[in-house]
C-alpha cells in the first residue's frame, strides 16, 4: 500500500486546487478520479466569475491545471473510489487499482445532476434530453429548447442556448427562480427566453427522431408544449457514499463540515459540490480548497 500525506478525492475545479495547493506545502499528494478531470465545470464554455481570463471555458481551465499538477509531482490515479476507510491514526482509500494510505483525505467528488424521475427523460437522453448547453445546443439551431430548473445553472444554461436555439423557454415549478440576481436580470432582458412559473414536468415525449415536446402540469391543467430539446438542471445529488456511515451528512447526503471543511472524523476533509452549503461558484471552490490544506496538521 502507497502512503501519501493527503489523498484527493476528485479532479473537479476544488480537487485539482486542492491537489495543487496541498503539494505547494510540501505534503506528498496523490490525487483521484474515475473517469477524467474536469467535474460538472468541464461542460461550460462561460464561466462567471471565471478564475483565469486566458481560460477558454471550464475543460480548458480544469485540464490545464490538472497538467501542471502532474509536472509538480502529483501522482494522478484514474479509478473510482470504492470506500475510505479508518486506518489506524489516518486513513485507507480502496480504488480498483489498489490501496491508498492516507494521514488525510480531502473529499473533493462533487454531485452529480439530479433526474427529473419521469418518464421519457431516459429513453431520449441523448436523443434531446441533455445535460450540457454548450455541448449539445448547436443541435438545436432554429428549434424550441426547454430548460427545468430555477437554479444558476439552469439559467446560464438557458442563456448559452440563446447561441443556437430560437427560443428557450425555462420551466420553473415554484413561483420564482432562485437564481443569482445578475442571472434572473440578464434573461429578463434576453428576448429569446420566456420563464414560466408553476410548471412541472410530467413527461418528455418524442418519436423515433427524438423529442417532441414536454406533457406540463400548471395550474390550468395539463397541456404538451412543443420542443426539441430538454435540458435538465434541478438540482445536485452529492457523490458521498464511499465514506463511512459515521460521516454525518445531510437529507441530500451532502458531507456536514465546519468552516475549515473539516468532517465529523478527524483527517477528513469536504470540499466543493459534496459539502454541504457550498456555494456553487468556482471562487468558493478555491476558498474550500484552500481552508481544507490549511486546516491539515
Amino acid at each position: 500500500m502507497r502512503n501519501f500525506d493527503v489523498v484527493v478525492i476528485g479532479q473537479g475545479y476544488a480537487g485539482l486546487m486542492a491537489a495543487r495547493l496541498a503539494a505547494e506545502r510540501g505534503l506528498s499528494t496523490a490525487n483521484v478520479e474515475a473517469m477524467f478531470a474536469g467535474g460538472l465545470v468541464m461542460s461550460i464554455n462561460e464561466l462567471e466569475p471565471s478564475p483565469d481570463a486566458g481560460a477558454e471555458g471550464g475543460g480548458d481551465l480544469t485540464s490545464t491545471i490538472a497538467m501542471e499538477n502532474m509536472d509538480r509531482g502529483i501522482e494522478t490515479i484514474s479509478s473510482p473510489v470504492a470506500a475510505v476507510e479508518r486506518n489506524g491514526t489516518g486513513w485507507k482509500v480502496r480504488t480498483d487499482e489498489g490501496e491508498l494510505g492516507a494521514k488525510n483525505v480531502i473529499v473533493a467528488s462533487g454531485a452529480r445532476l439530479r433526474k427529473l424521475g419521469v418518464p421519457g427523460e431516459e429513453e431520449f437522453f441523448g436523443r434531446g434530453v441533455s445535460e450540457c448547453a454548450d455541448c449539445d445546443g448547436p443541435m438545436y439551431g432554429g428549434a424550441t429548447c426547454v430548460v427545468v430548473g430555477g437554479g444558476d445553472s439552469a439559467f446560464q444554461e438557458a442563456l448559452a442556448l440563446t447561441h443556437y436555439a430560437e427560443s428557450v423557454k425555462i420551466l420553473l415549478r415554484g413561483a420564482a427562480p432562485r437564481a443569482r440576481t445578475d442571472l434572473v436580470e440578464r434573461v429578463a432582458r434576453e428576448p429569446k427566453i420566456s420563464v414560466i412559473t408553476g410548471t412541472e414536468v410530467r413527461e418528455v415525449v418524442g418519436d423515433a427522431s427524438g423529442v417532441t415536446g414536454v406533457r406540463v402540469a400548471n395550474g390550468l391543467g395539463e397541456e404538451t408544449l412543443p420542443c426539441a430539446g430538454v435540458f435538465v438542471f434541478v438540482g445536485l445529488d452529492p457523490v458521498s457514499g464511499f465514506l463511512p456511515g459515521e460521516v454525518e451528512r445531510d437529507a441530500s447526503g451532502a458531507v456536514l463540515a465546519d468552516a475549515a471543511g473539516r468532517a465529523t472524523l478527524p483527517g477528513l476533509f469536504a470540499i466543493g459540490a459534496v459539502r454541504a452549503g457550498f456555494g456553487g461558484l468556482l471562487t468558493d471552490a478555491a476558498d474550500d480548497a484552500a481552508r481544507a490544506v490549511a486546516g491539515i496538521a
